[in-house]
């Protein structure tokens, strides 16, 4: 019985799989960005530099997580439904924190550290990774609580 109710639960293997590579690709484009300040703004390359690791780590982790999402729904291994829609909920929160720092880097233009070294391709992957990473974890916590709904 266990089993059947188990089965009936809704995942999202592929999305999640299609979005890990996704942020895998991001990942490595931001780390191929090295900084490259003009010299005029030499003095932005340690921050800089300190803004491609966070960047270059949080895509990493964000495919991970992914992945370990797409390998737990495809065997239908979920946690309990409050463990689940908390960890969903958490990466959405991380994904909007994610997109509001990327938009107040946008919003400074000439005073913005990533787009003085010439970081533009990190903060278009940022982007593109977190608005999608965004939709798919929006869309599993959504279909969890429907789920864990519709089994009561």
């Amino acid at each position: 019985m266990r089993e059947t109710s188990q089965s009936k639960k809704v995942g999202l293997p592929k999305a999640h799989g299609a979005c890990a590579l996704v942020c895998f690709a991001g990942a490595m484009a931001t780390c191929f960005d090295w900084p490259s300040p003009a010299p005029q703004h030499g003095s932005v390359f340690v921050p800089a530099v300190l803004i491609w690791g966070v960047a270059a780590l949080y895509q990493f982790l964000l495919a991970a997580g992914h992945l370990r999402t797409s390998i737990l729904d495809h065997q239908h291994l979920f946690g309990s439904g409050p463990y689940e829609s908390k960890s969903d909920f958490g990466w959405m929160v991380a994904n909007v924190l994610v997109l509001i720092v990327v938009a107040m880097f946008y919003a400074r233009q000439a005073e913005s550290i990533p787009l003085l070294a010439g970081q533009a391709t990190t903060l278009v992957s940022l982007l593109v990774t977190s608005l999608i990473s965004l939709a798919v974890w929006g869309v599993r916590w959504k279909a969890l609580a429907l789920g864990s709904r519709h089994s009561l």
